[in-house]
């Protein structure tokens, strides 16, 4: 097994490129800058994100891509399509919602031609959206309605790729994103509810509805009325303010792990199931989760095509396996 990972040296691509080497898995590390790729112990090719021969180049004979780009709307594309046309699967660590959208619209036909699988969205928010929501919707035996929302703990610390995402998605963060309402996606800044109960609080906050990239996977496996993403008003005001200086200042790597959780609330009927999945940093979490798909999906995991979470793995065994990065759940 050959996996490479693209933007290798940045925050996310040192973690996962870590997590292959400990696998003992060949690894690639792919990226712009050839001084940037020293140090890995493992082989390096360069490639731009904009250099769409240089991306086939560099991914030539390997068995799958991870893309740990700080900017999927601007770049992605010809990272994703390049892993295509070499026929090499595809899993990344994409939190930009209509990015999301945009592969599983436009890439399934492609992808599955092409006999490869791509997996986009295997962050900590995507993987335990999608998962969870499913758990939760068997348990219930259906899923009238499902609302997500991420939080970031406190005494974590954002990284400028983090931010440059923020940045270069404002318009869509502001404008709310896409929801799923009764079998379709619509656009919006109103969320269903205005309210929110966050773990261990007694009183629910204001909250805004937030482009959170599992809107975009959950249904492709779950019949649910509908589907979407909150965000607490208080961060959301922070988050919609982002400046270009803000960006500029902000640390290429945090000195600290950024700890999360991830909520997700299932209702059917007049029953109702709250998941929760929690890990100690949602950067080492969102590459060795992106790690585990692409490994598992070399194996032999999933159909061609783009893939949901729930689509390419069984819910449970997988969240089962990922405590080994010291993530954990519950669903009650």
């Amino acid at each position: 097994m050959k996996i490479a990972v693209y933007g290798a040296s940045g925050h996310v691509g040192r973690f996962a490129a870590t997590e292959l080497r400990e696998r003992g898995i060949e690894t690639v590390v792919v990226g712009r800058d050839a001084q940037r790729l020293n140090g890995f112990g493992a082989e390096a090719r360069v490639a731009a994100a904009d250099d769409p021969a240089a991306l086939r180049a560099a991914f030539t004979g390997v068995d799958a891509v991870i893309s740990t780009l700080p900017d999927y709307t601007g770049t992605g594309e010809q990272v994703l399509r390049a892993a295509i046309d070499v026929g090499a699967h595809y899993a990344d660590v994409a939190g930009e919602q209509l990015y999301v959208a945009k592969v599983f619209g436009e890439y399934g036909e492609r992808a599955a031609a092409a006999g490869v699988t791509l997996a986009p969205a295997m962050t900590e928010a995507g993987v335990f959206g999608d998962l969870l929501a499913q758990l939760g919707a068997e348990r219930l035996g259906g899923a009238d309605e499902i609302v997500l929302s991420h939080v970031a703990a406190p005494g974590g610390e954002g990284s400028r790729g983090s931010m440059r995402t923020v940045l270069r998605n404002l318009e869509v963060f502001t404008s709310g994103g896409l929801s799923w309402i009764d079998g379709e996606f619509r656009t919006g800044v109103t969320a269903r509810r205005d309210t929110f109960l966050l773990p261990g609080e007694s009183e629910p906050v204001a909250v805004v509805k937030f482009p959170q990239p599992s809107v975009v996977t959950i249904p492709r496996h779950l019949a649910a009325g509908a589907v979407e993403g909150v965000l607490a008003r208080s961060i959301f005001d922070v988050v919609g303010t982002v400046t270009e200086a803000d960006l500029a200042a902000a640390p290429e790597a945090p000195s600290v792990p950024a700890p999360y959780s991830m909520i997700v609330d299932i209702r059917h009927g007049d029953r109702a199931l709250r998941g929760i999945g929690r890990g100690p940093d949602a950067y080492r979490n969102s590459a060795q989760l992106a790690v585990e798909a692409a490994t598992r999906i070399v194996a032999g995991a999933g159909k061609p095509g783009v893939r949901a979470p729930a689509e390419l793995f069984d819910p449970a065994e997988f969240l089962a396996a990922v405590a080994a990065f010291g993530m954990s759940w519950s669903l009650e």
